[in-house]
């Protein structure tokens, strides 16, 4: 990418930066406080201009907080008073689900407008650090002055208008607030919060060509542009986003790690991909988030090693561990062997083998009784003392201990496996599979199990031994979801997430019915790539895939995940398109493989449903009732189940046809009738 990206940065860099065309002019906003986004800007707000700093601090449910929140700071009067400070607020109190939309825009805390509610929680720590003198308490005002003067301190005042009175005497000179500009050469400069709503103001209106524009701009600010780039990051054009990986590679600081790893998560061009990385390493050395991830992103350690008899060519199968038939043959023949010699301990392995895999087989079909052929495998197991066969005893035992929730024994069990002597044995596949699938888990479940402490350090050697070992698993043909998902997972703790994807990926395709494996893969997706990236990669694995009706079950989901995500972030045409397609791939499903068909019937309705109330909203009054009108003749028990987005279908057809009625429309408002709640 970043090859493709070269030739045209630089009569990008050197062109103009058109403005848009004026918006349509609005009434004047109220006045509202200046709230800065961070402690970083704000100092360096107070340095440029020498105004005092106001540190204000508040919560939910109290009754001074509250005045302050939803009277006093929106007082025309006060906020006149507040533009002779640099402004902060902190606040625990989450008021937004979202600090960001699906185009990575702002959206501001609807009780402190200007910053979002991550910002307000987040720079407390930081204030109680340097101003709370140790005592946590809201409502507070701290007036700062440039030199680290503290000019006053108001909490637990009798009357708010003390901290209001304190504000009003302190303030400065608001003709030194930093001036408005329109040019982004200066904007580019300037942390405080004005100027960056308006280099955000220029991308939002902006083609694409002016978006490109802006983010080269932003390559050589001195300002951490964070969150122009991190909507730079959400766009789907790879020019854009390229450059706005190749900004933040150059000027994303320590705020900026989280975008990194998206970044890191999207990016398929090595070049651009070790810019990304050597930022992390420079922001290492002050941030172990950041070291961390650079270290797994590292590719000069040697490929981890899996100990034999595990990683030796596995021997031929001696029988098919899906067929009853065939497992109880073994359980025959070894039984029988053991009966004539009992101290023969190929026999006795022989049968813990088989019994284990009996037990399997009773676990995935449901059956009763697999605890009991896991304890009689466990048994013969701990029964065999020589050194020969020690490896592949304790893989017994750490497989049946793991299955029977024993996950201390089963991890003491997988080190005394990997470290019994070596031999010269070839392992069966049935077993040495099972050990690596015990060995994947336990590895992930133990970096998990404290994953606050794991945060903290690097991961490479878990993720180098869990790649060793999903690669060898699927080198042997032997892939068994549950481990492979582990060892993903580890990947995507690590940070590892766009390898966490193409694998998820290649698991689809060799597993297309999984169930885990599409939840897995669909969410990454979702994550990684938003619901456009979701829908674009399932139409390329519908298009290849062999199991067509299967295919087009799965990736009829996606688009309803789709359809349900767009219209969370009201993006109608785009949540309709989704749900259309949903409703084309189920139905097609459905056609073509019988036994799919109820399941997708019950999808449909809910696309249709979900459909419906979009093109009410849009004014297609007659599209919407045909949508519901099918929904009850394909499967109305489905019109009472939630949807991805709780809403139940017949509480959408309720309220389609409100909205007809008073549209005028009763007419069509009546043929709804039969389906109202």
């Amino acid at each position: 990418m970043l090859a493709a990206v070269a030739p045209w940065l630089c009569s990008l860099l050197a062109a103009s930066i058109q403005d848009p065309p004026p918006a349509p002019s609005a009434p004047a906003a109220a006045p509202r406080i200046e709230w800065q986004r961070t402690l970083a800007d704000a100092l360096a707000v107070q340095q440029a201009t020498g105004l005092p700093l106001l540190v204000a601090v508040n919560m939910d449910g109290e009754v001074f907080n509250e005045r302050f929140a939803k009277t006093t700071y929106l007082d025309p009067a006060f906020v006149q008073s507040t533009r002779g400070y640099v402004c902060v607020i902190a606040s625990h109190d989450r008021h937004s689900p979202i600090d960001y939309d699906a185009d990575g825009n702002r959206v501001e805390c609807p009780r402190f407008g200007g910053c979002t509610c991550s910002e307000h929680s987040a720079i407390e720590p930081e204030l109680f650090a340097k101003y709370f003198n140790d005592t946590r308490v809201a409502p507070r005002h701290i007036g700062v002055s440039k030199d680290g003067k503290i000019l006053f301190d108001r909490f637990l005042d009798q009357s708010m208008q003390t901290a209001i009175d304190a504000i009003a005497k302190h303030r400065g000179d608001a003709g030194k607030q930093p001036a408005p500009s329109d040019d982004p050469a200066v904007l580019f400069t300037r942390r405080d919060a004005a100027a960056r709503r308006a280099i955000e103001a220029k991308w939002r209106l902006g083609d694409a060509l002016q978006k490109r524009a802006l983010l080269a701009a932003a390559a050589d600010a001195t300002n951490e542009p964070v969150d122009l780039l991190r909507a730079g990051l959400r766009e789907r054009d790879a020019q854009t986003f390229a450059l706005a990986a190749l900004a933040l590679a150059k000027r994303g600081g320590k705020d900026a790690v989280i975008d990194l790893e998206d970044a890191l998560a999207r990016v398929d061009d090595a070049a651009l991909q070790d810019r990304l990385v050597a930022r992390l390493a420079e922001l290492a050395p002050n941030d172990p988030g950041a070291a961390r991830l650079a270290l797994h992103f590292r590719k000069d350690a040697p490929p981890a090693a899996i100990a034999t008899p595990w990683s030796n060519p596995w021997a031929k199968a001696a029988f098919d561990d899906g067929d009853r038939d065939a497992i109880e043959r073994q359980l025959d023949h070894w039984e029988a062997e053991l009966k004539k010699d009992a101290t023969i301990e190929e026999a006795r392995l022989g049968l813990a083998t088989a019994q284990l895999a009996l037990a399997d087989l009773l676990v995935r079909d449901g059956q009763s009784g697999p605890e009991l052929w896991f304890t009689d495998a466990l048994t013969n197991a701990r029964k065999i003392r020589g050194p020969v066969l020690q490896a592949e005893a304790q893989g017994v035992i750490a497989y049946a201990s793991w299955m029977t929730g024993d996950a201390e024994a089963a991890g003491k069990a997988v080190v005394q496996a990997q470290s019994a002597v070596r031999n010269p044995r070839q392992v069966s596949p049935q077993l040495a599979a099972r050990v690596l699938d015990v060995a994947l888990q336990a590895l992930a479940s133990g970096v998990f199990a404290d994953a606050e402490a794991a945060r903290t350090r690097s991961q490479r050697a878990e993720i180098d031994r869990a790649r060793a070992m999903m690669d060898l698993l699927l080198q042997r043909g032997a892939p068994r979801s549950a481990a492979l998902l582990a060892g993903i997972g580890l990947l995507e703790f690590g940070g590892l997430r766009a390898e966490a994807r193409q694998r998820l990926a290649d698991l689809v395709a060799r597993l297309p019915g999984d169930v885990r494996a599409h939840e897995r893969w669909r969410a990454r997706l979702l994550v990684d790539l938003g619901a456009e990236g979701l829908r674009a990669a399932y139409a390329t694995w519908l298009a290849t895939a062999t199991d067509q009706p299967t295919a087009a079950w799965f990736s009829g989901y996606a688009s309803l995940v789709a359809g349900d995500q767009h219209t969370r972030d009201a993006r109608t045409a785009l949540a309709i398109a989704a749900y259309g397609e949903a409703i084309d791939r189920f139905t097609s499903s459905a056609a073509a493989n019988p036994d799919y068909s109820d399941s997708a019937h019950h999808h449909v309705v809910q696309a249709l449903a979900g459909r419906a109330e979009l093109r009410c909203a849009n004014g297609d009054a007659e599209g919407a009732a045909a949508d519901l009108l099918r929904a009850n003749d394909l499967r109305p028990q489905s019109l009472d189940e939630n949807d991805g987005l709780q809403r139940k279908p017949r509480a959408i057809a309720g309220r389609v046809a409100d909205a007809l009625q008073k549209a005028g429309k009763a007419e069509l408002a009546a043929k709804l009738k039969p389906i109202l709640p």
